[in-house]
């Protein structure tokens, strides 16, 4: 019996979610592992390989491991919308993909694939991403600092399904907030740049 499992805030937890309509996330997705190739198909040239220190919940940050295009041509590869999901060291991060990307990811990251229309890609990452499962990640760890969480666990996870008009607000408010991140990042890079050139 694992004390920890039991605590009265996952039962408030639970409470909250069952005031909404809920479901699995495994009827809401199909989910899809990808591989573990090992060091020794590391490349510096090739097809880019994504590990969990690559994913944020903003978006994949760039990568000197590359395997072989030959070698790893059938993996699965992310497509728009797809999400990933961390489930192995730092797990519980949720990205979706913008547009489809030639990258293979490790083992560690999940391939999520919405199939329900009940949900939008955009609505189900920003839950992914809440403390609603976060706190259902920790109560699968018994409250130990979680760095894998099982597949079957991941599969059961409660996810709150609001109205449709809901969450098309939402998801054009985050894709508002990734344009303008993007023009951020975008205008950072030229202020670096004029001050090289400046200094230089």
């Amino acid at each position: 019996m694992d004390s920890e499992y039991y605590q009265e805030k996952y039962d408030r937890l639970f409470e909250k979610l069952s005031d909404n309509n809920c479901d699995k996330l495994s009827n809401l997705v199909t989910i899809k592992k990808s591989i573990e190739p090992g060091s020794e198909s590391y490349q510096t040239k090739g097809t880019p390989f994504i590990r969990v220190q690559d994913l944020t919940k903003f978006g994949l940050t760039d990568t000197n491991i590359y395997l072989s295009e030959n070698e790893f041509k059938d993996c699965i590869k992310p497509k728009k919308d797809t999400i990933l999901l961390s489930k192995d060291g730092t797990v519980g991060i949720a990205y979706k993909m913008n547009k489809s990307e030639d990258i293979i990811t490790s083992s560690a990251i999940l391939h999520l694939d919405v199939k329900d229309k009940r949900v939008l890609p955009d609505y189900l990452a920003l839950v992914l991403n809440s403390v609603a499962v976060k706190m259902q990640a920790e109560k699968d760890a018994g409250g130990s600092i979680i760095n894998h969480w099982k597949k079957s666990e991941i599969e059961n996870i409660i996810i709150p399904i609001i109205a449709k008009e809901k969450q098309e607000q939402i998801s054009k408010l985050l894709i508002e907030s990734e344009t303008l991140r993007n023009e951020s990042k975008s205008v950072l890079e030229k202020a670096v740049k004029s001050v090289e050139a400046a200094i230089g």
